[in-house]
């Protein structure tokens, strides 16, 4: 719930970047729309004794070696026979249509005309399908770039149909796109680091995912936000995966949602946040510059933080700033300082979730917020209960249990060292060591 808090904002802010991949497309066309290693076994299909071929380098469906190795051997057999596997592809790829599946995505792209798009698709779903006779700006290998962007963009940065043989498809086509920095691979960049960007469609183990997160790493290993990369997962990801992707890139994994239920949560929360986003900016400035301050009012609403946060994230400042951290400090002691007051019920899992957010988005530990921050956590693991007991939160004690591990792996191992030398009770226990 608290990530979709960020991607509205992002979206009411104009800083949206989907990247999409294989899945995406299967997702638009009802599943008509290949798998990678299909299109292969398709095109393999076209050359003389070709099911031999597919069994040779596809036996039970698995490829021997990587994909774009398969495709470097398809392409030879095939130059062999006067044929080229970029325009096969391209044949295949144009005849695909969207289906029902579509008619959610294609509504929110219609709505929100400055989303832009990455796409490692060959297909034109997106500008013919999806928008239609709206205004977009597509940019691919071999065309000019276009200057006077209108509408949603989209970058195809391994090529699209319009110009087959720019495609990028065959292991010296990968080598020359990798080795070989362009427009698009510096654009890339760009775009990943001015926008909260959502990859959808693709695997954890995808090659291009991998060097795109590695680009990603290098550039922010300074920092230690965890703001504006997500990846979703229609499937359930293994806990150790989710740590590792923490770890290493900074990503945030959302999974066991598809894509329908992905964007119904974005324009839930973006519906009852739109109203509220410039007033936000406007309120938070002054504070960080240390003219202002929130009121107790603000801050004992539940919503406040996490609109605090988003704010913080739209606007392209670090919550790892120190700036932003003695401000985070005040308001952390602020809300710890609340639940001590008469019907401070509610603030209990007010001060839960807070902490269970930051403790999702940034890693804390050896900065100055860690004393702060843990001092919280002994509050609040204080303050619940798994049992309905009279002065202690059962909602604060679901609200740990279920989101321990939101936390990044780095906060977890803090608070367990922390406890080592303190007092917890048996719940916050529980809750640890789950």
């Amino acid at each position: 719930m608290d990530s979709y808090y960020e991607l509205a904002y992002a979206l009411e802010s104009k800083s949206i970047c989907m990247f999409v991949g294989t899945g995406f497309s299967m997702h638009l066309t009802d599943l008509k729309a290949p798998s990678w290693l299909s299109l292969l076994q398709k095109c393999a299909k076209k050359i003389e004794n070709g099911d031999e071929l597919i069994e040779q380098l596809f036996p039970d469906n698995k490829p021997v070696m990587p994909l774009e190795e398969c495709a470097s051997i398809i392409q030879v057999r095939m130059q062999s026979e006067g044929k080229c596997l970029h325009t096969e592809i391209a044949k295949i790829i144009r005849k695909l249509k969207l289906g029902k599946s579509s008619d959610k995505v294609k509504k929110f792209v219609e709505e929100f005309s400055d989303l832009k798009f990455i796409t490692t698709n060959y297909d034109e779903l997106i500008e013919k399908g999806l928008l239609e006779d709206k205004e977009s700006t597509s940019y691919s290998i071999g065309y000019p770039v276009n200057r006077q962007p209108k509408g949603v963009q989209i970058y195809h940065v391994h090529g699209s149909v319009k110009h087959p043989k720019k495609m990028v498809v065959t292991a010296d086509d990968y080598f020359r796109f990798i080795n070989r920095p362009d427009y698009f691979s510096k654009k890339i960049q760009t775009l990943i680091e001015e926008n909260t960007t959502i990859i959808i469609g693709y695997s954890l183990g995808d090659i291009n995912f991998r060097a795109i997160l590695n680009n990603q790493r290098s550039n922010r290993i300074h920092d230690i936000n965890r703001q504006n990369l997500f990846f979703l997962s229609r499937s359930e990801v293994d806990q150790n995966v989710k740590d590792y992707y923490d770890r290493s890139y900074g990503l945030r994994v959302i999974d066991n949602t598809e894509i329908d239920d992905f964007i119904s949560k974005i324009l839930s929360k973006h519906s009852s946040i739109k109203d509220r986003v410039a007033k936000s900016r406007n309120l938070l400035m002054p504070v960080l510059e240390g003219t202002k301050k929130f009121t107790d009012a603000y801050l004992k609403k539940s919503d406040s933080f996490f609109e605090i946060v988003a704010t913080l994230s739209s606007n392209g400042i670090l919550i790892s700033h120190p700036d932003v951290v003695r401000f985070l400090k005040d308001v952390l002691k602020r809300k710890d300082n609340f639940t001590s007051e008469n019907g401070a019920w509610n603030q209990y899992v007010h001060l839960a979730k807070w902490l269970i957010h930051l403790g999702s988005i940034m890693d804390i530990k050896d900065t100055s917020l860690e004393e702060v921050y843990l001092s919280a956590v002994s509050t609040s693991f204080g303050n619940m209960s798994k049992k309905q007991i009279f002065g202690r939160s059962w909602h604060a004690f679901t609200a740990w249990k279920e989101s321990w591990y939101s936390l990044t792996y780095d906060n977890r191992q803090m608070i367990i060292e922390y406890f080592k030398d303190n007092e917890i009770s048996g719940d916050g226990e529980e809750v640890i060591s789950q």
